[in-house]
């Protein structure tokens, strides 16, 4: 069963988010973890290591969101 964010879309992988945004996987994690995002569910490692983290589409657009709103507009010099 596949597990779905908030907006009924299907959770992603790091890898998958990452890519989303135009980062690398540990850049992506970096990222998250400055905005206090954490991953909203894991599925085994198919390689036998570490849980899969997996993340909300929805969340990761919020911040973004946020993110935007609260950048100063340019204003010409």
């Amino acid at each position: 069963m596949t597990q779905l964010g908030r907006d009924g879309r299907p959770l992603v992988t790091t890898t998958q988010a990452a890519y989303s945004l135009g980062m690398r996987p540990k850049q992506f994690s970096g990222w998250a973890r400055r905005r206090g995002l954490t991953p909203a569910g894991s599925r085994p490692n198919p390689s036998r290591g570490q849980a899969l983290a997996l993340w909300d589409l929805a969340a990761i657009a919020a911040v973004i969101q946020h993110q935007d709103v609260n950048q100063p507009a340019c204003q010409d010099a």
